[in-house]
């Protein structure tokens, strides 16, 4: 999958792989739609040209990331109960390249489909890069969340690989358990499943083990008596939502700007006002702390700060903000010993409703 936050360059050879000869020029194809593989657009929806005036014989690159990237809006995903629901934020790309040169205009060579989404890779990875560490797109495998939150595992289904399976279980008592038989599909919408389990339906079990292809994903229930839980999701590395839980303590606040301007319209002393005040609007927002956290979820807090799409989750409603945060020192268990994280947040949009 094209991971479309971090380059990805396409290779085309300058000798023409149907006829041998060099080309003079040559037009890469981009034909870009959701859904079913099988759904390819009549037309592409970009064409890229470039011309070989020295006649080299090696490769051209053209980084198709960022025009990619621009066709998916990262929308979340919710449901009411554990099950496995689709991811919905991935796109087709099918690419074809048209060579033009002693020979005429040849038809299309190196059609080939590819999924992509916004994901990103670090910056010492290098360009291109199309896998992920396993099929469970996210990083750590032990979380902790309050009994009233949810909680998601991303995953990616292999097309044309028949029946996969997933299991949604809770202990020691089994109050959540599901075995999910995953789709058969090429359909772009599907082929990314959030595994949602909402905690709350374990409601004695300690823990919940989500399972698929291998890969077990922990989560920790601890019930908050004193603090209200803050489901927080986010976008993360691999181009899915992920949830992490703030459990303690939490403060508001509300930043005020004005404009004023001095009038000479009427008497302050018949109640009116001499400077005058307009163009209000406020901006809300919050600090939050995260509870206590193992030093393997530094990685967690990592892909928080550096999301672009962030929101809050109140069980029905997905509520938009970014990070007040630029800077987090990593903690350690060997120096801190017990690590908690304060990340400060705005709410995405003013406090009066000018758009």
């Amino acid at each position: 999958m094209i991971k479309t936050l971090s380059p990805y360059y396409y290779e085309t050879p300058f000798v023409s792989v149907g006829s041998t000869l060099t080309c003079t020029s040559y037009t890469l194809n981009l034909y870009i739609w959701t859904g079913d593989e099988a759904s390819i657009p009549g037309t592409p929806q970009y064409t890229i040209t470039k011309t070989n005036p020295t006649g080299a014989t090696g490769s051209d690159y053209v980084n198709i990331s960022r025009i990619l990237a621009d066709y998916i809006d990262f929308t979340p995903q919710d449901t009411t109960t554990s099950a496995s629901i689709n991811a919905v934020n991935q796109y087709w790309v099918r690419t074809e390249v048209v060579y033009t040169g002693s020979g005429g205009v040849e038809a299309a060579q190196y059609g080939a489909n590819q999924l992509f989404n916004r994901a990103y890779t670090y910056g010492d990875k290098g360009g291109s890069v199309t896998t992920f560490v396993n099929n469970t797109l996210l990083q750590g495998s032990e979380f902790k969340a309050d009994r009233t939150s949810v909680f998601c595992v991303p995953i990616l289904i292999v097309k044309d690989t028949g029946s996969q399976l997933a299991t949604i279980k809770s202990y020691p008592n089994n109050e959540i358990n599901q075995t999910i038989g995953l789709p058969t599909t090429n359909n772009s919408a599907a082929l990314v499943q959030v595994l949602w389990v909402k905690v709350s339906e374990a409601t004695t079990d300690t823990y919940i083990e989500v399972v698929f292809d291998g890969v077990t994903t922990t989560l920790l229930i601890e019930d908050e008596l004193k603090y209200t839980p803050l489901d927080i999701c986010f976008q993360n590395k691999d181009g899915c939502q992920q949830f992490l839980t703030f459990r303690k303590e939490r403060t508001d606040d509300i930043n005020i700007t004005s404009s004023e301007f001095e009038s000479d319209r009427a008497q302050p002393s018949d109640g009116n006002h001499q400077f005058v005040t307009y163009n209000v609007q406020g901006r809300e927002g919050f600090r939050v702390n995260s509870g206590w956290q193992d030093e393997a979820l530094n990685e967690t807090f990592k892909q928080l700060l550096l999301s672009e799409r962030v929101w809050t989750y109140d069980g029905t409603d997905f509520i938009p903000v970014t990070i007040d945060t630029k800077q987090l020192t990593y903690k350690t268990q060997k120096k801190e010993r017990l690590i908690n994280y304060e990340i400060g947040f705005k709410y995405a949009y003013n406090a009066i409703n000018n758009i």
